[in-house]
């Protein structure tokens, strides 16, 4: 969705194994317990030319998205970040700031390498990041 951040190198090297395992849908917290699975997996079509989700998967234009919420930003193995990614001070990704990034990339992070225009309807981010929740985490 993404990482979220940038363009960068192709590399083979898995990202690190996600802390907790990948949770059900109605463990997720609310909006994103109540998303569509089926509509989210369809918009991370719109992202799987640049980013890749599954463990042991390579980056592509974008960072691998296995584990992200488990992970700081900008912080993938063996991903070129953008300046403005690498001088974020962000803990971590969460849904929220995911949702944010999503409605805009370049709004929300001027000088992102990231060439996605966003996500407008709400519904879509919702969907699309209950989704990222479950599958980075397989």
């Amino acid at each position: 969705l993404f990482a979220l951040a940038a363009c960068g190198a192709n590399n083979p090297e898995a990202p690190a194994t996600p802390a907790a395992p990948p949770p059900a849908l109605s463990d997720l917290p609310a909006p994103w317990n109540a998303a569509d699975l089926a509509s989210g997996k369809d918009a991370f079509n719109k992202c799987r030319s640049c980013h890749t989700i599954g463990a042991g998967q390579a980056n592509l234009v974008g960072p691998n998205l296995h584990g992200v919420f488990d992970r700081h930003p900008g912080s993938a193995p063996n991903f070129r970040y953008s300046p403005a990614m690498k001088a974020w001070t962000e803990d971590r990704w969460t849904p929220e700031l995911i949702d944010h990034w999503l409605s805009k990339p370049k709004d929300f992070m001027p000088g992102t390498a990231m060439f996605f225009d966003g996500l407008a309807k709400e519904d879509d981010r919702r969907d699309l990041i209950a989704f990222l929740l479950i599958e980075s985490r397989k």
